[in-house]
């Protein structure tokens, strides 16, 4: 298992790959709202590709990233790309049973809380098995608190020159 450092480290080598082949592709000078929306692209698609695509929320995201239209219709795309993960966790599913004590809220709790952990991780609405959304979940935690920490450091360097 890779520890923090190394996931920032491999974050950074792939965001500064990501930003350099957008600035090549950049025909125009970009508008802050444009220059904003290219650099989280650009850090999304590093974050994924750093993950080497391993995790249903790196490949979601990556799916996400080559199509400019809604996510209503990147939907059906996303669910393509991603029917290989999900057809391995159904055969590995771990059959888990709440224990029925007849308390119908605090199932009903459980449940809106997943609904909104699944729409939380990118690709998370495909998982169907609670352990394993915990864990993709778990994932993208740390590549997002990198993915933080590195934008903050360089906020930080641009801030001081």
């Amino acid at each position: 298992m890779k520890t923090y450092n190394m996931v920032k480290q491999e974050f950074i080598k792939k965001w500064i790959t990501t930003l350099h082949m957008l600035d090549s592709s950049v025909e125009h000078p970009l508008n802050v709202t444009e220059r904003k929306n290219a650099i989280r692209l650009s850090s999304d698609i590093a974050m994924a590709s750093a993950r080497s695509g391993s995790t249903v929320w790196s490949r979601a995201l990556i799916s996400r990233s080559g199509y400019k239209t809604t996510t209503t219709t990147n939907k059906p795309m996303a669910r393509r790309i991603l029917k290989k993960a999900r057809n391995r966790m159904m055969k590995n599913r771990c059959m888990i049973t709440l224990r029925r004590n007849g308390n119908s809220t605090s199932r009903s709790g459980v449940r809106k809380r997943t609904e909104l952990l699944k729409s939380l991780v990118p690709g998370g609405e495909l998982i169907e098995n609670e352990d394993y959304l915990i864990r993709e979940t778990l994932d993208y935690i740390v590549y997002l608190r990198a993915q933080v920490d590195v934008m903050r450091t360089v906020a930080a360097v641009d801030l001081v020159t």
